[in-house]
């Protein structure tokens, strides 16, 4: 009965940092600033609030899912978040404590007891106003219980916040003072919110903050060496088809690989799946990079830039076919632009391209991609730089790779759209007058008779092309496409909503609509209520 009331808080189920896909850091690297972050967790007189600030690649969520790790072994972990601006759900600010507070509820007794009168009392608690979500679910129920524990949220730069400091932090610095046995440890990039929300003058008093990226050099570049010895190392067991000589790789290119990264553990994490990728010869893959003219000593963006343009330009070497670079500009673009993650499956029905031809267009590119051998599984970049680079011109000055953002959600609104008018009534073919809470297995039943990609687009679509800008050159396609959605799938496209249990998002496609066809006509047409 407990279990079915705390679901009243719909938590995210895959925040925690067990669920999380991060590596922890390698045996040996990071030691000092694990021993600090532990030290500050276990020490009553330290603020309660500690920020671990850092530039995008120096490492903070490999740092985090380690420090989680360790609390959790040391039974001081009391719940942890990730966020992620790759999942729908863990970039959005109000699940972040409901989502805390149902782990926190699992794990101790005494806290669920006073959480579940919380919610009985007030069921759309997890709706409230973030003050409100602290107060009833957070700090109420840890004070009353007398629990001391840490809590942990990974990457808050993340998560889409419209206020100008930290929402999350401004009304945590309004109640942190009340709650003495309670530590949170916080990371975020030094964005512009997230400086002036740890300057609030309620909560920067009870912050301690640490700066990844001004941590010593010799530290940094000693701990990448480490990383990169033992990786390399690695690789050369494996390729037992090769005759790699003994001190392989040579002390010189460790040295010149390290330089290179600029104190980027990104870096040295995509140099080593590079170099390991088994459809190429290890010496050769190293030799590029040490090669590589560009100086990086002073720049780590110039270092990411560098190595993504060499991965990028190997992978596709000699090839001159344009139209295996037009697929390749559609996979990727759906990939880097799709507001939950998408799998090889999904692709292929939302894009109409076959899984194979999928499969050989990303076969070189699994250095910066994660594309799992099951096409049901969901294909993820291993960090946003690469997403960042892409999408920049003055970083991608590769044409062939280069993504313009408002042009690509064009083009996946299309396709989600041209997809959707597929949509027949009745489209899971359902009994008369059958009610969604007596179907069972609903989630398994739509993936059945839709398939990921159609549940993507009628998820999405409205989004998609609210993103597509304001450029008259497709103006008439996507006109006419919406003609036909309303013409002949509207309702088919609200059955399917009803069964995801996503009906407000209708009402959020429409705002959607109405907001772009504002912009593309310059009037101002106004919300639904």
């Amino acid at each position: 009965m407990d279990l079915e009331t705390l679901d009243k808080l719909d938590p995210v189920r895959n925040a925690g940092h067990q669920a999380e896909h991060h590596e922890r850091c390698l045996r040996g690297t990071r030691e000092s600033i694990l021993e600090g972050i532990m030290r500050w967790a276990q020490n009553t007189q330290d603020q309660p609030v500690f920020w671990l600030n850092g530039l995008a690649g120096t490492g903070k969520s490999t740092i985090t899912q380690t420090f989680s790790e360790m609390a959790s072994d040391r039974d001081i972990l009391g719940a942890s978040f990730f966020c992620s601006r790759d999942y729908l759900d863990r970039k959005v600010l109000k699940k972040i404590f409901p989502t805390l507070a149902y782990q926190l509820a699992c794990r101790y007794l005494r806290f669920r007891d006073h959480l579940v009168k919380v919610i009985k009392r007030d069921p759309s608690v997890a709706h409230n106003s973030l003050i409100s979500q602290l107060r009833d679910l957070l700090v109420d129920p840890l004070s009353a219980t007398g629990i001391s524990c840490v809590i942990v949220i990974d990457a808050l730069d993340e998560c889409v916040d419209d206020q100008p400091a930290s929402a999350i932090l401004s009304v945590l610095g309004r109640l942190v003072s009340k709650l003495p046995l309670v530590k949170f440890f916080i990371t975020g990039r030094p964005e512009p919110r997230i400086r002036s929300g740890f300057r609030l003058p309620l909560l920067e008093p009870f912050t301690q903050v640490f700066l990844l990226h001004e941590v010593e050099p010799t530290s940094v570049g000693g701990d990448i060496r480490l990383y990169l010895t033992v990786k390399l190392a690695a690789i050369a067991k494996r390729r037992s088809d090769l005759d790699l000589p003994e001190a392989w790789p040579s002390d010189e290119d460790i040295t010149v690989l390290v330089k290179k990264s600029s104190g980027l553990f990104i870096f040295a994490s995509t140099v080593a799946r590079f170099i390991e990728s088994e459809h190429h010869d290890p010496r050769e893959r190293i030799r590029l990079i040490v090669s590589n003219a560009d100086d990086t000593s002073h720049e780590g963006a110039s270092g990411i830039d560098s190595l993504y343009s060499q991965v990028l330009r190997d992978a596709f070497f000699g090839i001159g076919d344009e139209y295996v670079f037009v697929d390749l500009k559609r996979i990727l673009s759906a990939v880097v632009l799709a507001l939950n993650p998408l799998s090889r499956d999904g692709l292929m029905q939302l894009l109409n391209i076959d899984s194979t031809t999928i499969s050989i267009r990303l076969r070189h590119l699994h250095s910066v991609l994660l594309v799992p051998v099951d096409g049901a599984k969901e294909i993820r970049v291993f960090h946003k730089s690469f997403p960042d680079f892409l999408q920049d011109p003055g970083r991608c000055q590769d044409s062939r790779f280069h993504i313009d953002r408002s042009t690509r959600h064009r083009d996946m609104a299309l396709s989600c759209l041209s997809l959707v008018g597929k949509l027949k009534v009745n489209p899971c073919a359902l009994p008369p007058f059958v009610m969604n809470r007596d179907i069972p297995n609903r989630p398994q039943l739509l993936m059945n008779k839709l398939g990921s990609g159609l549940r993507y687009a009628c998820e999405y679509w409205s989004a998609h092309l609210l993103f597509s800008g304001s450029s008259k050159e497709y103006h008439n396609w996507l006109i006419a496409s919406m003609s036909l959605f309303f013409d002949h799938v509207l309702f088919p496209w609200m059955e399917v909503m009803s069964l995801e249990d996503h009906l407000e998002g209708v009402i959020h496609s429409m705002n959607h609509l109405l907001d772009w066809l504002g912009k593309v006509s310059g009037t101002c047409y106004g919300q639904y209520p």
